[in-house]
C-alpha cells in the first residue's frame, strides 16, 4: 500500500485519536467509579463511537497518495465525511436502543472526545497568526 501522507501516532490526527482514546479511558473511569459499571460501558461506547469515527475519517482520508493531487485529496475528505455521518447515525442508533439506560454517559463521553479535535486546531497552529502558513 503506498500511502502518501501516513497516518502515525506522532501525526496530528494520530493525536487527535490517541487523545480521543485518553478521554474516554478517563471518562470511563469516573463514570466507573461514580456511578458504577454501566454508566462505564456507557461512557466506553460514546469514546468508542468517537474515536472509531475518527480513525475510519483519517485512514480514508491519508490512504489518498499526496501525488494525486488536491482534487483527489478532497474527494477523499467528503467522501469519508458522509461515511463518517452515516456511520454515526447507525451507531448512535444502535447505542440508544442497546445502551438507553446509559445514554447520557455515553453522550457527555461522545462529547468529551470531540472537545479534543477543538483543542488541536488551537495547539497545532503553524504561524502565531493561527491560519496555518
Amino acid at each position: 500500500m503506498s500511502v502518501g501522507m501516513q497516518l502515525r501516532i506522532g501525526s496530528v490526527p494520530g493525536k487527535i485519536i490517541a487523545g480521543q482514546a485518553g478521554v474516554t479511558l478517563v471518562a470511563a473511569a469516573l463514570y466507573g467509579a461514580t456511578m458504577g459499571g454501566d454508566a462505564a460501558l456507557g461512557a466506553l461506547a460514546g469514546g468508542g463511537i468517537s474515536v472509531l469515527l475518527s480513525l475510519w475519517a483519517a485512514l480514508r482520508v491519508f490512504m489518498v497518495p499526496a501525488e494525486a493531487g488536491p482534487q483527489a485529496v478532497f474527494s477523499a475528505f467528503v467522501r469519508a465525511e458522509v461515511g463518517k455521518l452515516v456511520m454515526a447515525v447507525v451507531l448512535f442508533s444502535a447505542a440508544a436502543i442497546f445502551l438507553s439506560h446509559v445514554f447520557l454517559p455515553l453522550v457527555v463521553t461522545f462529547a468529551a472526545t470531540l472537545v479534543v479535535n477543538w483543542l488541536a486546531l488551537i495547539f497545532t497552529r503553524r504561524d502565531r497568526q493561527g491560519f496555518g502558513g
